[in-house]
C-alpha cells in the first residue's frame, strides 16, 4: 500500500504503468499517474516505496514526477504513445528538462505542430543548453535539417468557467476527451482532434481546420466550445 492513496487508486496505477500495460489498455493518463505518485510523496511515501508498490526501478517513478514540471495548459496533452493531437510520454519527459516555462510551450506546439520526434526535442534542449541561443533559434536548426516540413495547426483555449473546471478536475483524461469530441463534432470540425484539460482545452489539425478556424473566428469557436462544456457537464 502506499499512504494517501486508496486500494482502487492503486489498482488504477499498476493497470496504467509497468510491463505489458499497454496491451490491456491503461486507464490513467502519465499525468493522472503523476498526480497519484505526488499525492503519495505529499502524504509520506519515499521514491523507493513507489518503486517497489508499482514494480518499477526508482527512475522510472522520478520520470513520472518529472512532468508535473511543465506548464498545466500542455499536461494534458501528454500520453502514452503517440497521437497526431498529444505528447508522448518519453518526449514529455524531454521537454520538462527546459527550465523556461515559456521555452516548454513553445517546444509542446512544436511537438504537435512539426511533428516534433523525441530525438529532436532532445536535439533542441541540447542545442539550447550548449549554446545558449534562443530556442526558438535552435528549434529552427533542428527542423533545418529535415528534408520536408509537414505544417499542423494548434489552436489552445481556455475553459474560463471555475464551476466547470471542478467538474472536469473530477474525470478522467478519456472522459473529458469524449466530451471534447462532441462539441467538435457540433460545432462542424470533425476533422480536427483534440485534448481537453481541466483549464485548457487543444484542437489540432490541417489546413482544413486552420480554414475553418479563420471563417469562423477563434474566439467564436472558443465561445462555443466552452457553452457546449457548459452544457455537457450541468446534465453530469
Amino acid at each position: 500500500m502506499l499512504p494517501g492513496l486508496s486500494r482502487i487508486e492503486i489498482g488504477r496505477l499498476r493497470m496504467s504503468v509497468g510491463y505489458g500495460t499497454h496491451k490491456r489498455g491503461r486507464p490513467l493518463s502519465p499525468i493522472e499517474v503523476a498526480t497519484l505518485l505526488q499525492r503519495a510523496r505529499s502524504a509520506g511515501a519515499s521514491l523507493q516505496d513507489c518503486a517497489k508498490c508499482l514494480e518499477l526501478s526508482d527512475t522510472q517513478v522520478s520520470r513520472f514526477l518529472r512532468v508535473l514540471e511543465l506548464p498545466v495548459e500542455i499536461r494534458h496533452l501528454v500520453t502514452f504513445g503517440r497521437a497526431p493531437d498529444s505528447i508522448g510520454f518519453t518526449t514529455a519527459v524531454q521537454l520538462a528538462r527546459v527550465e523556461d516555462p515559456d521555452d516548454q510551450r513553445t517546444l509542446a506546439t512544436a511537438v504537435i505542430e512539426q511533428r516534433l520526434q523525441m530525438d529532436e526535442v532532445r536535439q533542441v534542449v541540447q542545442l539550447r543548453q550548449r549554446s545558449g541561443r534562443p530556442t526558438e533559434r535552435c528549434l529552427q536548426e533542428v527542423l533545418a535539417m529535415r528534408p520536408t516540413v509537414e505544417r499542423h495547426y494548434v489552436f489552445i483555449g481556455a475553459v474560463a468557467d471555475e464551476d466547470v473546471e471542478a467538474v472536469l478536475s473530477g474525470m478522467t483524461q478519456a472522459e473529458r476527451d469524449v466530451i471534447l469530441r462532441s462539441g467538435l463534432e457540433s460545432l462542424g470540425l470533425e476533422g480536427a482532434s483534440g485534448r481537453l484539460g481541466e483549464k485548457f482545452f487543444t484542437l489540432v489539425g490541417d489546413e482544413v481546420l486552420n480554414g475553418k478556424l479563420t471563417r469562423q473566428g477563434k474566439e467564436a469557436v472558443e465561445s462555443r466550445l466552452r457553452a457546449h462544456l457548459t452544457a455537457k457537464v450541468s446534465s453530469r
